[in-house]
C-alpha cells in the first residue's frame, strides 16, 4: 500500500486532487472518503461527478444510503453514505449494484465488510487550522 498526501487550501486545490485521482477511477473501484463532518467529502464527490459528465445535483445520501448517477450506458456512479450505519448493518442488497460501476463511499469505516475485500482507494480528509486559515490535509492510500 502506498501513500500520497495533499494540502487543500481551496477548491482549485481540491480540483487538482480530483484530476490526480480520476484516471484511477475505473469500474469496480471503491473510492473511500473518510473524515469529519465538513471535511470536504461530498464536495470532492461533486467535483468527481461533474468531471465524469454528470449534470445532476450531487447531495450526500445520508438518509437514503445510496444515490445512483448515470455516467453512460450501464455505467453508474454509486454514491454511498454510511454515516448512519454500523458494522452490524447488512448491505448485501447493494452488492449487485456495485458490480462494474464506480463506487464512492462516505464514512466507509462504519461498515468495512462491504468494501474491504474489493479494490479500493482511500482518501482521509483532515481539517487543520494554520494562521487562522482553514485547510485540509488529504492522505491517499492505495490498495488495488
Amino acid at each position: 500500500m502506498s501513500l500520497n498526501q495533499f494540502v487543500i487550501k481551496n477548491l482549485t486545490d481540491l480540483e487538482k486532487l480530483t484530476n490526480f485521482i480520476l484516471p484511477y477511477l475505473q469500474p469496480n473501484i471503491f473510492l473511500l472518503l473518510q473524515g469529519n463532518l465538513g471535511a470536504g467529502k461530498t464536495t470532492f464527490t461533486q467535483i468527481i461527478a461533474k468531471k465524469l459528465g454528470i449534470k445532476q445535483t450531487i447531495n450526500s445520501p445520508t438518509f437514503t444510503i445510496l444515490q445512483q448517477y448515470k455516467i453512460r450506458n450501464n455505467y453508474y456512479l454509486n454514491h454511498f453514505d454510511f454515516f448512519r450505519l454500523t458494522s452490524k448493518d447488512n448491505l448485501s442488497v447493494f452488492e449487485e449494484l456495485t458490480a462494474n460501476n464506480l463506487n464512492v463511499i462516505e464514512w466507509p469505516e462504519r461498515n468495512p465488510q462491504f468494501w474491504q475485500n474489493k479494490k479500493h482507494i482511500c482518501l482521509i480528509f483532515k481539517l487543520q487550522f494554520s494562521q487562522e486559515k482553514e485547510l485540509r490535509l488529504v492522505k491517499v492510500k492505495w490498495n488495488n
